[in-house]
């Protein structure tokens, strides 16, 4: 009986890895530069559309998704950290913020260095450092060290994750 025991055992083995599905056909290779532009643009968009505070273009630059997350540092903010888990309390946020003309360093530019950029076909990993002046006397406003994690959307990069950290004033 023993032996009849060992003999389905491994007749069981031996059937689920003859069953075993075959890995998937190899992704098709990613065009780095071509993505790696199209995940800058959205970000520029993001930012731009913020200060503008055109709501929409900047929310749909955004994964619009309970999935969504941002978490940030400035000591600008009453708690210092921020967080936001999913997409619809951020919206709601900006909304407000928008429509009251609250939005802070309206017009400043911002300047990008030590990028990182990770991409597959559909997810993409993009760190920075930021550095952020007034547009038109160029006075320092903050330097911080920034996270974004976007997916595709029906092809399009959306932001999925969105983390900074901004340095200390002094």
């Amino acid at each position: 009986m023993r032996t009849f025991g060992y003999f389905l055992f491994t007749l069981n083995i031996f059937l689920v890895a003859c069953t075993k599905p075959a890995p998937p056909a190899s992704a098709p290779a990613v065009d780095f530069e071509k993505e790696k532009a199209a995940i800058q643009a959205v970000i520029a968009k993001e930012t731009e559309s913020y200060y503008k505070q055109d709501f929409e273009a900047w929310k749909s630059t955004y994964l619009q998704s309970p999935a969504f997350r941002k978490f940030g540092y400035w000591e600008g903010y009453e708690n210092k950290v921020v967080a936001n888990i999913g997409f619809e309390s951020l919206a709601e946020e900006k909304k407000k913020q928008f429509d009251a003309n609250e939005t802070l360093w309206q017009g400043s530019t911002e300047e990008r260095s030590n990028e990182n950029f990770r991409i597959t076909n559909d997810m993409a990993w993009y760190s920075f450092e930021q550095n952020s002046y007034e547009k038109d006397t160029r006075k320092f406003l903050g330097k911080s060290q920034e996270t974004r994690i976007l997916e595709k959307e029906n092809g399009e990069w959306k932001i999925a994750y969105l983390g900074f950290h901004y340095y200390p004033a002094e």
